[in-house]
């Protein structure tokens, strides 16, 4: 399997399609060292593959009838194994980006659009098409529209992400609770962009209307030796928006609509469990 990856050096972009780096790049004196580290790894991935689409649902085009009321439900915990690999000390996916008000327009329901613009932006990435303000609003107005017919809540959860890049975009997404720096890394390495839900005020981005929004979702992209690549929907200024490694894993946080009673506050957004989204074709 091939994904479009992008290395980028003092400034110099070279682009590759390819997966698995084992060799040292070297461009301007600055060098891309392999980095041996241990993570969880699906022993086989072919079948693993196979099981996820199997249970994937077709695209919103070929749905039937909607369902009554959304519900998130738990996937099947996909099997993973300890193992020790090699990844690049610096990776980064060529992501296309998106703001969730795609034209300035932060009104009350663009305000609530980042879990939306998070899979559109990982949507087009593996389908290797094009995306803009225009596409992108376009895009937000049918799938809103399509989470409304199946009784979805403005605010989404992590597994409600899997749910919908599974039924809606025709993707293979799994949950996973195993949100460490290093995993996260081997996950974009394999050509996998990574979607977190965030304790938004925690993310301490000054390009967000202070203090922030209490509940937030992006995409991570890339990473360098010491941040985190992202594509933040939450600003214009969003596209390769870095967050340190230890930043953005300490806001990361899922919602959980039993502390949202009767308004979700900034302290009970940061007892949200620790997930991420791991989105493949």
């Amino acid at each position: 399997m091939f994904a479009r990856v992008r290395f980028d050096f003092s400034g110099k972009k070279i682009f590759f399609f390819t997966l698995l780096i084992s060799t040292a790049f070297v461009m301007s004196g600055c060098s891309n060292q392999p980095k041996a580290i241990s993570v969880e790894v699906i022993p086989d991935a072919s079948s693993s593959q196979a099981v996820s689409a199997a249970v994937s649902a077709t695209p919103a085009s070929a749905n039937p009838a909607p369902a009554p009321a959304a519900v998130a439900t738990p996937t099947a915990v996909t099997p993973t194994v300890k193992q020790t690999t090699q990844i690049p000390s610096r990776f980064l996916l060529d992501m296309a980006f998106a703001q969730q008000a795609p034209f300035g327009n932060w009104d009350a329901v663009h305000e609530e659009t980042c879990e939306e613009a998070s899979m559109i932006m990982a949507d087009k990435y593996f389908k290797y098409q094009p995306l803009n303000e225009q596409i992108m609003e376009q895009e937000l107005q049918k799938l809103l529209a399509w989470e409304n017919d199946r009784g979805y809540k403005v605010d989404l959860t992590a597994q409600q992400t899997v749910d919908i890049l599974k039924e809606y975009f025709g993707l293979t997404a799994r949950f996973s609770s195993n949100v460490t720096v290093d995993q996260i890394k081997y996950e974009l390495s394999q050509g996998k962009p990574i979607i977190v839900p965030a304790a938004g005020q925690a993310l301490g981005n000054p390009n967000f209307k202070a203090p922030g929004p209490i509940y937030h979702m992006l995409v991570i992209k890339g990473y360098n030796d010491t941040q985190f690549i992202t594509n933040d929907p939450g600003t214009r200024k969003g596209n390769s928006y870095v967050y340190s490694y230890n930043a953005l894993l300490n806001a990361i946080h899922d919602w959980n609509p039993d502390l949202a009673v009767p308004s979700m506050t900034p302290a009970n957004m940061l007892k949200g469990a620790k997930v991420m989204v791991v989105v493949d074709k």
